[in-house]
């Protein structure tokens, strides 16, 4: 931007076009040198073996330790109305995993016991090798070999798969977490849609070619930030800050459960829905943008505070998920680019909401400025106590959904996104919301739900944890001044027990 390399919190402390302009003034004038030359992405020649990136790694490890689990899938479904042309629809998936090599891509172990990408040409791969015959629980729910199976599968269920006269057809996809994560939802359906736009009119799609694929921007990551043993690499400097701001985090956080926690996690989950108040939202941005601060952070303070009451502890570590695309060519690419980042946070219950807030804020942004050290690093380099029974650094994820799917739409179909198979917990708690904007751009609604661990936790125990976040919420949009510690969090069920 500007010529001029910004991070975050730079942006955040330059909110108007006047403090923009001074701090590209000021960072031009006392910069002292060229930053580094840093390669153009697919520009950094390929080994003859790939290997895998660190998110990939610990994927691979994941998969083989336990061959048989399914928790690392990534199922998604559409419902599609109309006469769907199947073959069409066949060759369209066909024409997305010749686009995205990722798709094509098998990690089979080497001579010397590593993981490496084996790229399967397009012509070598046939539809048996992915498409499927089955209903959607048991599509979702099969497990993939990573080192021979291909990183995605899917199907077509109706009353006849086969049938283009049938009218009403469930289109289930299902990756494998190696090869994608959330964001590549948005770019697999559109390009799906386009080739299936295409076929049906008899012809092959015609898209410009990808800029760059998954394996090449791996390499230029490595290149780019350096090596995480090498102390004057950005790498390494952030790992550094990591390994400060994580030291003696506790392993757990001791929420009360249902259940003794067992020891070994089943990651069964099971859903339940936010009761969000009407109006909740756009109070939400508004105090936001009052206080210089973003909607998710002021959800996470809300958390926090939870967290806090419930486990009767003020260090609260909450896991939350980056897209790791800080650049628009990767927008188009399916990969695995997501990393976590653990937001450690200490909740001072003496302290006013607007106050937990900020310190959030800060908590915040130094982690986005430290989002390269992959959380795989992390979990090494912290050596916390590796633990079948719970997940590593932080068991409650949180998370805001700013993206979806584009507009879905084919010659004569109508097509909506439907429920995909039961969840998996890989964590305690997943708390999602997802933000509904109007058309200039602001928060007209929230829908939040939790993915929750059914080895600890009962529904109505979650959906209380739920009301408790909104009546956080509440009380602190409507008195910013309030005392964290004051904030009633006890129901009437509770009170008459």
């Amino acid at each position: 931007m500007f010529g001029v390399p910004f991070g975050v919190r730079e942006l955040f402390d330059a909110p108007s076009v006047r403090a923009m302009a001074a701090l590209v003034d000021a960072t031009r004038r006392t910069d002292s040198g060229s930053p580094a030359e840093t390669p153009d992405l697919g520009s950094i020649p390929r080994p003859a073996r790939l290997a895998l990136s660190p998110a990939q790694q610990r994927m691979w490890f994941i998969n083989q330790f336990d061959p048989g689990s399914s928790a690392y899938n990534i199922p998604f479904a559409l419902r599609v109305r109309g006469r769907l042309d199947v073959v069409a629809l066949r060759a369209a998936l066909a024409d997305v995993i010749d686009r995205h090599e990722v798709l094509r891509t098998r990690y089979p172990q080497g001579p010397d016991g590593r993981p490496w990408q084996d790229i399967a040409a397009a012509d070598d791969v046939t539809v048996d090798q992915w498409w499927r015959t089955a209903g959607v629980e048991t599509l979702s729910a099969e497990p993939f070999d990573v080192t021979c199976d291909l990183p995605i599968r899917a199907g077509i269920l109706g009353s006849d798969p086969d049938d283009c006269g049938a009218h009403d057809h469930v289109l289930v996809v299902v990756l494998h977490h190696i090869a994608a994560d959330g964001e590549s939802l948005a770019p697999l359906v559109d390009d799906l849609l386009h080739a299936y736009r295409s076929r049906v009119e008899g012809r092959a799609p015609v898209r410009p070619p990808l800029p760059v694929h998954y394996a090449d921007v791996a390499l230029w990551q490595e290149r780019a930030l350096g090596s995480i043993d090498d102390p004057d690499s950005e790498l390494g400097r952030q790992s550094r800050w990591w390994r400060d701001h994580l030291a003696g985090l506790p392993e757990v956080l001791e929420l009360p459960t249902d259940r003794p926690r067992p020891p070994v996690a089943s990651l069964r989950g099971a859903v339940v829905d936010l009761d969000l108040p009407e109006g909740l939202a756009p109070r939400i941005e508004s105090f936001a943008r009052a206080h210089g601060v973003t909607v998710f952070m002021v959800l996470h303070a809300s958390v926090a505070v939870v967290l806090s009451r419930l486990s009767e502890t003020s260090d609260i570590a909450v896991g939350s998920p980056v897209a790791g695309r800080g650049r628009a060519e990767l927008d188009a690419l399916i990969g695995m680019f997501v990393n976590t980042l653990v937001l450690r946070t200490e909740v001072d219950a003496s302290a006013t909401f607007e106050q937990l807030v900020r310190l959030v804020r800060d908590t915040d942004l130094d982690a986005f400025a430290a989002a390269d050290v992959p959380f795989e690093n992390l979990v090494d380099a912290l050596a916390p106590a590796r633990s079948e029974a719970f997940a590593p650094l932080t068991q409650v994820l949180l998370t805001l959904e700013q993206t979806s799917v584009g507009e879905l739409s084919a010659p004569g179909l109508t097509i909506t996104p439907v429920e995909a198979g039961a969840p998996a917990a890989r964590f305690d708690l997943m708390i999602g919301m997802s933000a509904d904007r109007d058309d200039a751009g602001a928060l007209a609604g929230l829908a939040g739900r939790i993915v929750y661990a059914t080895d600890l936790f009962d529904e109505p125990t979650v959906r209380r944890i739920g009301a408790r976040i909104v009546d956080v919420l509440d009380a602190g949009l409507a008195d910013p001044d309030v005392i964290v510690g004051d904030i009633d969090l006890v129901d009437a069920t509770e009170r008459a027990a």
